[in-house]
């Protein structure tokens, strides 16, 4: 059972992007949560879309089935400031990878806003896919427990951890029903970013940096912007020169 303390705002934001600083949301959901004797108790909840005031990306709309045309004339994230505020003023967080985009993403439309996000100077965000990683543990020990029911004897003997690997990936296709290769179930694992390192991600038409001090720049905004640093990393970082010469070519 979940105790709460003061109040706790689940949160849920689609936008026009995956770079948090500069996305802009089209939707916008909330469910208010406050404490009560058996926990917790639903208190308020809103749902809306917002006038990100540009287009829609198809791409955005192919996950999110929201066109520009639906968000045309809905209220602009400013407006919505002034409902958002008392349900949020008071409250902690929680959000599915709230901690990596969806809090920064607010944060920075309530800055666009001319505001901060209100809430407590001491306030919780609770991330449920964080919690997950400590949870349910991807070490090969835990994976192989998880999958196979049995202990694995012998952990860090390489015999051991090659027999075990094969028989992880043997029940995770049987568990989700794959029938793949191995490239194909390494660009599965791969999702949206281009290389293993996870360096570089597709996000629509543009390649956004994944790390160091421009992360969530795009490749040509980095070439644009900061042609040292843009040089230095197509010179140095070999798994990532082909997809940039991909995206910029």
């Amino acid at each position: 059972m979940l105790h709460l303390e003061r109040p706790l705002v689940f949160l849920d934001l689609e936008a026009t992007g995956t770079d948090p600083q500069e996305a802009r949301v089209i939707q916008i959901a909330l469910q208010r949560f406050v404490p009560a004797d058996d926990g917790a108790t639903l208190d308020a909840s809103l749902d809306r879309l917002v006038d990100p005031q540009q287009d829609v990306p198809s791409d955005v709309t192919s996950l999110t089935g929201i066109t520009t045309a639906d968000v045309q004339g809905h209220p602009t994230f400013d407006a919505l400031t002034s409902s958002l505020v008392p349900l949020l003023e008071d409250a902690d967080l929680a959000g599915y990878n709230a901690l990596a985009y969806d809090l920064p993403l607010l944060q920075a439309e309530f800055e666009r806003a001319g505001q901060s996000l209100p809430g407590p100077s001491d306030r919780v965000v609770l991330d449920p896919y964080r919690l997950e990683q400590v949870l349910r543990p991807r070490t090969l020990t835990a994976l192989y427990e998880r999958y196979t029911g049995r202990s694995l004897e012998n952990a860090h003997d390489a015999h051991a951890d090659v027999e075990a690997a094969g028989a992880v990936l043997q029940h995770q296709m049987a568990e989700h029903d794959l029938d793949a290769t191995p490239a194909e179930l390494a660009n599965l694992a791969r999702g949206d970013y281009l290389d293993d390192g996870r360096k570089l991600k597709q996000d629509g038409n543009q390649v956004v940096v994944c790390f160091g001090k421009h992360s969530g720049k795009t490749l040509r905004q980095l070439q644009s912007d900061h042609a040292d640093y843009f040089d230095w990393m197509y010179r140095t970082i070999d798994e990532i020169r082909p997809h940039i010469d991909d995206a910029l070519g």
